[in-house]
């Protein structure tokens, strides 16, 4: 529970330092005192965002700070043991707006940031502002509380994860269908590019070959010409070079032997014979078989062309040829893969369909069964705040074959419909509720659904707004009643509500120094009763008023 808060230069708020006690706390005070500034300061300290016109005039920056008191089993602290925050019996909670804009929040003195902060302050406190029973008018708020009635939060969040399972399952199909759907329409294409490239049967180093054959095809003649040249150097009758070269060496072999020093002459030229000879049984050899082959020739002009038409289409060499041939046989394998990757897809998508919907019709099921009871414990209430033949029904609409309909929440759409007077169909709520009706029904739904396990802090800003006289007084009593289970505050402007509090705080604006400052203070029992007696009787307060307050005050002591 809140323990204590400490404001300091927020709005009309100089320094204060106020202690709540168990029970309901309720604010009061004069209109513009600034009884909704306390609790301002306290949504800001649970994560609200603020500006910095919320800055006291004349100062840097304002802070509130707050002490919160957590039971062994506080859901908070589970928190807290997650982001691995200090987790002790006393919370303190404390944020600092500077008028630059910037905004810091400590957790136990842990700088945390502002959506960590508003997340756990959804574990501390629930505040309902003066507007927030317009909340009810929502679809989605109807069905929210319905399912906290219901206690379906397990089934509910299962069907979250199967949604998210589904949703996920559904993009992936649809993805790949897309891509599938691109790679259809190059297929033809490609297959034939493949088919191309196949028949052409590449290569590495063909081009370069078939180029060296044509040229020597292409110029058989000359190359006779100069072998059969060279032959006549070599071997010819007259000018026979391997005779005269075998000649030499005979000679020199014989003067080797009467001079040692001869021996590598006649060792070089022995290996010139040997050489030349093999030079002249090759060039032999290649006149033989040197032939002309215009067939040969034409094949291979033929070929090259093939092969550089090939590379203007594709702008590249033989090399990029390959290339491109092991990427379409790879992208086409790969599109045989996507169809067994997009049959797999639909097959998970169709399980996960299937999951959602079984998980969906167990959480409509926990639904219907709750709707009616929901609606006879609202209408429990309400007929005793001052809508004696008021009838409400729970209408829930599912659409279990309808996919545009489907939410993390489940196939259900629920509509809260109400008749306040005999004789009059029931009509959904947001056509025929008044302000003073929705705060009511509002009201009692906080009653019905208050759970202390979960919260133990409610806040209620001027809920009682349309509201007066006995009805005051019921719904003055129903948040005691509520205060005996959850501490609840509670901003009032009916002396019946402010009558029933445990704690009664008034909000008094004063001038100081020239400036217009908001100051809390706690009343005790004959403050209470001059206080209610001005919220019933306004500026003159008569005897009979002073007594009313008596006897209002002394009502809630029995």
């Amino acid at each position: 529970m809140l323990l204590n808060l400490q404001v300091r230069d927020f709005a009309l708020i100089d320094a204060i330092s106020v202690d709540f006690a168990v029970g309901l706390t309720v604010l009061t005070g004069e209109t513009g005192a600034g009884k909704s500034i306390l609790v301002d300061a306290i949504a800001l300290l649970l994560g609200d965002k603020g500006h910095a016109e919320d800055i006291r005039h004349g100062a840097e920056q304002a802070e509130i700070s707050a002490e919160y008191g957590l039971s062994p089993e506080h859901p908070a602290r589970q928190w807290l043991r997650e982001q691995e925050i200090a987790d002790e019996d006393i919370c303190l909670l404390r944020r600092i707006i500077q008028r630059n804009g910037r905004s810091r929040a400590f957790i136990n003195g842990r700088s945390v940031t502002n959506g960590q902060l508003k997340e756990f302050g959804e574990t501390l406190v629930e505040l309902l502002g003066q507007h927030a029973h317009q909340s009810l008018l929502q679809p989605e708020r109807q069905l929210f509380l319905l399912d906290r009635f219901a206690g379906v939060e397990t089934a509910l969040s299962a069907v979250a994860d199967r949604y998210r399972q589904w949703r996920q399952a559904a993009q992936r199909c649809a993805a790949l269908q897309e891509q599938q759907g691109k790679q259809h329409e190059q297929e033809d294409w490609q297959r034939f590019l493949l088919t191309e490239l196949e028949a052409a049967d590449l290569q590495a180093d063909e081009w370069e070959n078939l180029r060296g054959e044509e040229q020597r095809l292409g110029a058989v003649e000359k190359l006779r010409e100069n072998i059969l040249a060279a032959l006549a150097r070599l071997d010819g009758e007259d000018t026979a070079a391997g005779r005269a070269l075998a000649e030499a060496q005979r000679h020199v072999s014989a003067a080797r032997a009467h001079d040692p020093r001869l021996a590598d002459c006649d060792e070089l030229l022995t290996s010139a014979l040997i050489q030349t000879e093999e030079a002249i049984t090759s060039l032999r050899a290649y006149a033989t078989n040197l032939e002309a082959d215009p067939e040969r020739l034409e094949s291979i002009a033929q070929r090259l062309q093939l092969l550089q038409d090939l590379q203007r289409k594709h702008h590249c060499d033989i090399a990029g040829l390959l290339t491109k041939l092991a990427t379409l046989r790879q992208e086409l394998l790969a599109r045989e893969d996507l169809d067994a990757t997009r049959s797999a897809a639909e097959h998970e998508l169709a399980q996960a369909r299937a999951a959602y919907l079984g998980d969906c019709a167990i959480l409509s099921s926990a639904r219907q069964q709750q709707q009616d009871a929901l609606a006879q414990a609202v209408v429990a209430q309400i007929q005793q705040l001052g809508m004696p033949h008021a009838a409400i029904e729970l209408r829930l609409d599912s659409h279990p074959e309808t996919e545009k309909q489907w939410r993390d929440t489940g196939w259900d759409q629920v509509e809260i419909w109400i008749t306040a007077n005999p004789g009059h169909p029931a009509q959904p709520l947001a056509k025929v509720a008044s302000g003073g009706e929705l705060s009511r029904i509002g009201l009692a739904l906080q009653v019905i659904l208050a759970a202390p396990e979960r919260i133990d802090t409610l806040i209620f800003d001027e809920v009682d707004v349309g509201i007066g006289g006995a009805v005051a007084e019921r719904v003055g009593r129903l948040l005691r009643r509520l205060g005996a289970r959850q501490q609840v505050l509670c901003v009032t402007h009916l002396a019946q509500v402010a009558a029933q509090g445990h704690q009664h705080l008034r909000v008094e604006k004063q001038v100081m120094n020239g400036q217009t400052l908001s100051a809390v203070r706690t009343l005790n029992r004959t403050e209470r009763q001059q206080e209610i007696a001005r919220m019933l009787g306004g500026i003159e307060i008569s005897d009979a008023v002073t007594q009313a307050a008596a006897a209002l005050l002394a009502s809630t002591e029995l």
